[in-house]
């Protein structure tokens, strides 16, 4: 019956629920008319949207919805903060990358960690993997990374644009470790709070304590890699110890895309031995992570630390730590004799 209608006010009477119909139609009608050449109509529908909840919407979306309402709900997905509606429209075969590009900046780790981690979504970027690179490079430096991983499982992606065979001519080429790929899928992961919450361990003995590190080695031994992921990204101290020292390169990435990490931290495991060398790669290659001194001086004294990187950093050293540089067991005779040169 709402297929019917034809003018701006037969519309506006489907959408102000002036006629009977199921919830279900009622619905794909005002996804139908989101994407409507009146303003009116599209405003209205809209903001009949705005009220429903995202399950119903992704429910409801099919391939014969118009393309303008393709437009209207990655918009809406952008508002939301919902990847999940995103992924929903992709399978519409109407969704455009250059609507992603344009309305879909958003600094929102985990918003855009399910997506780039989502392989219909990757697919779909790989005509215009450069300017995606750009976006989450723009977005962060983890998002970044994980995008690039995520592109070596696709053989066209290998197929490299005129840019990026010049920047691959410059810095040489490196193995790419094999490993899962990994989809987050749809799932909006409830984890407790004991996983979350920095105050989990607040007040309790030191019994309690270590039972509670207990509760929470064996919750993330039962999670699959998305779910490890995504905690990796949102847990608390306790999680992020255990998490950075997992063998998966996408796990210890999320552990550094974790808001809530602190410089301490990040010094901790950039001078950490034991670390892995994509976590310490990672450390001294990123501005944010590696902006404070003691994360610095950390590098300096990992022997893990790339060379030409822990050089390059001992110019920013301070005098009583050259000193200290200069005499340690350590690190690498290259780096003591140019701290003991410098002290000179």
């Amino acid at each position: 019956m709402w297929r019917q209608a034809a003018s701006a006010p037969q519309k506006l009477a489907v959408i102000n629920g002036l006629l009977p119909l199921t919830a279900s139609e009622f619905l794909k009608a005002v996804i139908f008319f989101c994407g409507d050449d009146d303003e009116n109509v599209q405003k209205a529908a809209i903001e009949r949207l705005r009220f429903t909840q995202s399950n119903e919407i992704k429910k409801t979306i099919s391939p014969e919805i118009p393309e303008n309402s393709v437009r209207t709900l990655t918009k809406l997905a952008g508002e939301r903060k919902d990847s999940s509606i995103i992924i929903s429209l992709l399978q519409t075969g109407k969704l455009q990358r250059k609507w992603i590009l344009d309305f879909l900046a958003k600094n929102d780790a985990v918003f855009w960690n399910t997506l780039v981690t989502h392989r219909d979504f990757v697919a779909f970027t790989l005509p215009q993997r450069s300017e995606f690179k750009q976006l989450f490079s723009a977005i962060s430096d983890v998002i970044e990374s994980l995008y690039e991983e995520q592109l070596t499982y696709f053989p066209e992606a290998q197929k490299e644009t005129p840019q990026e065979e010049e920047k691959a001519a410059e810095a040489g080429t490196a193995e790419e470790e094999e490993e899962e790929v990994v989809e987050l899928e749809n799932t909006i992961f409830d984890f407790p709070d004991f996983l979350t919450s920095e105050t989990a361990f607040d007040g309790l003995s030191a019994d309690d304590m270590l039972e509670q590190r207990k509760t929470i080695s064996e919750a993330l031994r039962d999670m699959n890699v998305g779910q490890k992921i995504k905690v990796a990204m949102l847990g608390n101290l306790e999680v992020r110890k255990i998490l950075i020292k997992d063998p998966r390169k996408q796990i210890v990435m999320a552990v550094l895309g974790n808001a809530r990490i602190t410089d301490k931290e990040v010094a901790s495991i950039a001078g950490d031995p034991s670390s892995s060398l994509d976590a310490i790669s990672y450390i001294a290659s990123s501005k944010s992570l590696s902006k404070s001194y003691q994360v610095k001086l950390a590098l300096v004294n990992n022997p893990k630390t790339p060379m030409k990187t822990a050089l390059m950093l001992l110019e920013t050293i301070r005098m009583n730590d050259l000193k200290n540089i200069a005499k340690s067991r350590n690190v690498s005779n290259v780096i003591k004799q140019r701290a003991a040169k410098k002290i000179k």
